[in-house]
């Protein structure tokens, strides 16, 4: 399962990395102290495991089981896996669509490049939150409507950066830092006391310069932008926002990853309106340079650019 996996192991103490191809994005692990090596595989076997249970195109994951349900009986799932269900569709209730788990078949047209309109308007039929009966009381799950298919890859990463945030605890390790694309954690230091920073790319440039610095440590951190590739489930096109990205801070991963992708696409009042949250922080970015943060956050950041960037107040 992990044969992809590559490992550097150099002389102790320093750094052990790891790196993979998992969630069809990159996966870099830096981990210090004596556990490192051991811990690296087992978080990218955690890597692999979750992407493999929540993979839309799998008929025996979470997903597929739902898919397969189309018309037929209810499916029963593990009670965990339940819970992660019934709170993507609330989330799809309590925003009105905007956050939909049923665009499995719109993402698939957009993954081969642009769709035609008639093919978007065609998957559009099978996309809506409200085809999907759940049961509380027998954790189970079925689609009323043939076809449609189901997809949690917003909150999939997030959920996943939280259970190598806790194995990460669990090891005999100084401390890591693990990065792929919209996703991040780090824990403890690097020695001698020295912590991890990340740098937060600029969403304007796209040049792989950093317009902030954010050093937050037993974090989920989250972003959304436009190369995220978020779709808009009313249009079936990439989601349109007055903002160039949104990051969110916090312990809950599937919300950090809901929630960035959801304010992202509600735009920079949304994101303006949610600073004060208590669950997670918020670092929102407007396409003019604009940087709006929570005031929990403003320890941990540090604006880089400060050309073409400002931060208010």
């Amino acid at each position: 399962m992990d044969s992809d996996t590559v490992l550097s192991v150099p002389e102790p103490p320093a750094v052990y990395t790891g790196s993979q191809t998992v969630f069809g994005t990159e996966v870099s692990q830096s981990v210090y102290g004596d556990g490192a090596a051991e811990v690296i595989q087992t978080v990218s076997a955690l890597l692999y495991e979750t992407a493999d249970h929540w993979d839309s195109e799998s008929t025996v994951s979470v997903p597929g089981q739902i898919a397969a349900s189309a018309g037929l009986e209810p499916v029963t799932l593990e009670q965990e896996d339940y819970r992660i269900v019934r709170r993507a569709f609330s989330l799809a209730e309590e925003t009105d669509g905007l956050f939909d788990p049923t665009v499995g078949t719109l993402s698939r047209l957009w993954r081969d490049g642009e769709p035609t309109a008639d093919k978007i308007s065609w998957a559009l039929t099978y996309t809506g939150w409200e085809q999907v009966s759940l049961s509380d009381e027998n954790c189970t799950a079925s689609i009323v409507h043939p076809g449609i298919t189901v997809d949690f890859g917003a909150v999939v990463k997030g959920m996943a950066m939280e259970k190598a945030l806790a194995a990460y605890g669990a090891a005999d390790i100084d401390g890591a830092l693990l990065c792929m694309d919209g996703a991040a954690v780090m824990t403890g230091h690097k020695g001698e006391g020295t912590g991890f920073t990340l740098g937060l790319l600029d969403p304007l440039a796209g040049d792989g310069s950093y317009y902030g610095i954010l050093s937050i440590p037993d974090q989920v951190i989250c972003t959304a932008d436009v190369a995220s590739g978020l779709l808009d489930p009313m249009t079936g096109y990439p989601a349109e926002s007055d903002l160039a990205a949104v990051t969110v801070v916090g312990s809950d991963g599937f919300l950090c990853g809901a929630i960035s992708g959801i304010l992202y696409m509600q735009g920079l009042d949304a994101a303006k309106a949610h600073l004060n949250e208590t669950e997670y922080g918020v670092i929102a970015v407007g396409k003019n340079g604009d940087v709006y943060l929570s005031e929990d956050l403003r320890n941990y950041f540090t604006l880089a650019d400060t050309k073409n960037f400002r931060l208010f107040d």
